[in-house]
């Protein structure tokens, strides 16, 4: 037995040491977006869009070619605010933890596995709020959040095509590979990436009918690829499903299906994809997933904690609650904003 004072300081331990040991599932669409951490309210990012211009030779003794340095565009953003908590004294453990003198350490112990589960379960809920935006940001350009100020990062028209009335991949005449082909060179023109292998992320439907396609079929060049050459993001995420590999023009496409879902607001089980469409990103995109810091009083003082996931214990003694609150500020930004092709290919 320990005394009554110790208990709280081993709880906590005790909770971080099993949260922390818990395995972390590693969402798809954000893995795409490797993780920055920032320590005030607000995530700021520089953007510039490159060129390939060559350089013209001149003759020995004459003036250089003057060069001039393009303007960065400087943006910030406010990301959306998430708290999350639940009530420790609603949980079985938590009387044979805190409701005597003497504390059992084996209470502790079940009491900081089961807070541990909750607490995993909320931060899951916010993960799954980051996968939808990450969603938003590939299938729109604009990502929709509840405050209504939403972010527009102003993709261009000719990443969001609609090919399904003119070519639509359920016609086995049509070659799927044209509009990926099509897709890769835009990319590589207007978002100046490096490198010959894409990914194409493929909703349920688009998916089918490109197996399905008779063009496809006939040219039998759908190979399967070993994990290991796949980027380690994408190989140790969760959910999404490789098909294989398939060329393109001068481009090869590693193709995925991506059959998650979440519950919107009403309760409905919701694609995180449109089934309809596609999307094709280069091996290696410039996105950031940026995470602002999170507000707590240290010593009757606001400070900003830069984390991706802040945990933290509030005891309110007006409302006799022990709380539990996971709390985050994060915001996929698409550095590279035409970096990314969007297109619906079935009707």
């Amino acid at each position: 037995m320990i005394p009554a004072t110790q208990a709280r300081a081993l709880f906590t331990e005790a909770l971080v040491d099993t949260y922390k040991e818990m395995p972390v599932s590693t969402s798809f669409l954000r893995s795409f977006f490797p993780t920055t951490l920032n320590n005030s309210r607000y995530v700021s990012i520089e953007v510039q869009r490159g060129f390939e211009k060559i350089a013209t030779d001149i003759i020995r003794g004459a003036d250089g070619n003057r060069n001039s340095a393009g303007r960065s565009t400087s943006k910030v953003f406010d990301p959306p605010f998430f708290d999350e908590y639940f009530d420790l004294t609603e949980l079985d453990a938590y009387d044979r933890a805190f409701g005597s003198t003497g504390i059992n350490e084996s209470a502790i112990a079940d009491l900081a596995v089961e807070s541990a589960d909750n607490t995993r379960m909320l931060r899951d809920k916010i993960e799954r709020a980051y996968e939808l935006m990450c969603a938003q940001a590939f299938l729109t350009g604009v990502i929709t959040v509840k405050n209504g100020d939403n972010i527009d990062f102003k993709r261009k028209a000719g990443s969001l095509v609609n090919t399904s009335g003119s070519n639509p991949w359920a016609t086995g005449s049509n070659d799927p590979r044209q509009d990926l082909a099509a897709a890769a060179l835009w990319i590589r023109q207007n978002g100046k990436s490096q490198g010959g292998v894409f990914n194409v992320i493929m909703g349920s439907t688009a998916l089918t009918q490109f197996l399905a396609n008779s063009t496809i079929q006939t040219a039998g060049d759908v190979l399967r690829i070993d994990s290991m050459s796949i980027r380690q993001p994408q190989r140790d995420s969760v959910g999404a499903t490789s098909h294989g590999s398939i060329s393109a023009g001068d481009y090869r496409f590693n193709i995925w299906s991506y059959p998650e879902y979440y519950d919107n607001a009403s309760g409905t089980s919701t694609p995180y994809l449109d089934p309809k469409k596609i999307i094709v990103l280069p091996e290696a995109p410039k996105f950031k997933m940026a995470f602002a810091g999170v507000p707590r009083l240290i010593g009757g003082n606001m400070q900003m904690t830069p984390s991706d996931f802040f945990v933290q214990n509030i005891m309110d003694e007006s409302k006799a609650t022990d709380q539990i609150h996971v709390k985050s500020a994060g915001i996929p930004i698409i550095t590279a904003v035409d970096q990314i092709f969007t297109a619906q290919v079935v009707a």
